[in-house]
């Protein structure tokens, strides 16, 4: 696998339209011809020109963007996400008190080509520079309640930076798990770091241990992460606690801190232990500083997308005890474990997909139980759409199988069907 540029190269001409990109060197194609010489500013229609041709080194390397983003840049946008007066702003200041952001970007290191990368995401993907900042910070701090040594906490922080830009390289943003599955995208999604631990490895001081850990950052304890599904036992410590922050401050992006709580809790099977025993109870601390403000549910809506659940997750579990071991084998096998976990996940909390009357009638109308059931409820969509789209690309990858394909097939485009009702009942 290579390095994608074309997008990069359209996202920096971009970028040139609204700053100075200027060549710092001749920009050579890779058989030697000189495609630009040095002192040309980069736009649209210079870049152009780039994009037939590969070029003999990346076009970070051979440019220089104007006030380029760096650590006081860093520290100045940290201070202003703190004072939002989000919940995660307030719970990162209780941790740490309020001079923590200088010594925690002071700790990043900035190679040059890496500073055009971030400039690029600040001026035309700011929430993506928001949400690796956020990361960047929050990982820190568990780290130091953690113990880590200073070159732990340094190439963690850094790791917590750079860990999406992958993306930048893809042109995909957030996974619309909200909108109709797109197979495309989630092939892309899958990717992304390792096009970012491709990016970092081309530079001594982050190899081999903050690529690592950016390669890890969507890995999970139990084997059920991407890009390369590896368990426990094979990732850096860097790595787990890269991935369960990076997991926290996406799922915050929608969820409520109360919520959040909730959500790592149906994923203590993938997630280090350490770093969720430190968030958990800073949470828990948060919440009981913030008592009294109520949160209310709509328990119809709940109830229906209970049931509707327990119907999905029961029809797919039957389908995978019967497929036959020869037959149906990539999809099915990856239907029953997933369809699993979602189920014990409900069970340890106290909600059982397989005998939701009874549930139902031990929850009544406690609204304390409803708050909880949406929260599980919500997570196990999001993994349940997850699934959807690993068997589409396994399916279009492996091809078609046989004798279950079509029973399989059908159970997916119900679930597709369920997942629309489940999207609305859960704004209504």
């Amino acid at each position: 696998m290579s390095i994608p540029e074309s997008s990069y190269l359209q996202q920096v001409a971009e970028l040139g339209e609204m700053q100075a990109v200027v060549c710092i060197e001749h920009i050579r194609s890779a058989d030697g011809v000189k495609l630009l010489p040095k002192g040309t500013r980069l736009d649209r229609q210079v870049v152009q020109r780039l994009l037939n041709h590969k070029l003999l080194k990346p076009i970070d390397f051979t440019t220089r963007i104007d006030d380029a983003v760096d650590r006081n840049a860093l520290i100045a946008l940290g201070c202003e996400m703190v004072a939002r007066e989000t919940e995660m702003g307030s719970l990162l200041r209780m941790l740490r008190g309020e001079d923590f952001i200088k010594q925690i970007c002071s700790r990043i290191h900035l190679e040059l080509p890496i500073q055009n990368k971030l400039t690029v995401a600040h001026k035309l993907r700011p929430k993506l520079l928001e949400h690796s900042l956020w990361v960047a910070l929050t990982a820190n701090i568990v780290g130091e309640q953690l113990g880590l040594h200073e070159q732990e906490l340094e190439m963690l922080a850094t790791a917590g930076l750079l860990h999406d830009l992958g993306e930048l390289h893809l042109g995909i943003g957030d996974l619309p798990l909200e909108q109709n599955l797109n197979l495309d995208h989630w092939q892309q999604v899958r990717s992304h770091p390792i096009i970012g631990a491709m990016i970092l490895e081309q530079f001594p001081a982050y190899r081999p241990h903050v690529s690592r850990a950016v390669q890890e950052h969507h890995e999970r304890l139990d084997g059920s992460g991407y890009p390369l599904g590896i368990t426990a036992i094979r990732m850096s410590r860097t790595g787990r606690l890269l991935s369960f922050t990076e997991l926290a401050i996406g799922a915050l992006r929608k969820y409520s801190l109360r919520q959040l709580g909730n959500i790592i809790k149906t994923n203590l099977d993938a997630l280090d232990p350490k770093p969720v025993s430190v968030f958990l109870d800073a949470i828990n601390l948060y919440q009981a500083k913030e008592l009294g403000k109520s949160t209310e549910t709509c328990g119809e809506n709940i109830i229906s997308l209970f049931k509707l659940l327990s119907q999905l997750v029961n029809s797919a579990e039957k389908i995978a005890h019967e497929a036959d071991s020869d037959t149906g084998k990539a999809q099915s096998c990856l239907l029953g474990p997933s369809m699993v976990r979602i189920q014990q996940t409900l069970y340890r909390a106290g909600f059982d997909l397989k005998n939701t009357e009874t549930t139902l009638q031990m929850i009544g109308n406690h609204q304390d139980s409803l708050i909880e059931l949406e929260d599980l409820l919500r997570e196990s969509i999001f993994q349940l759409r997850k699934t959807l789209l690993e068997m589409h690309r396994l399916s279009k990858n492996r091809g078609p199988d046989r004798a279950n394909h079509e029973i399989i097939q059908q159970w997916i485009a119900d679930a597709e069907q369920n997942l629309e009702s489940a999207a609305s009942l859960l704004q209504a």
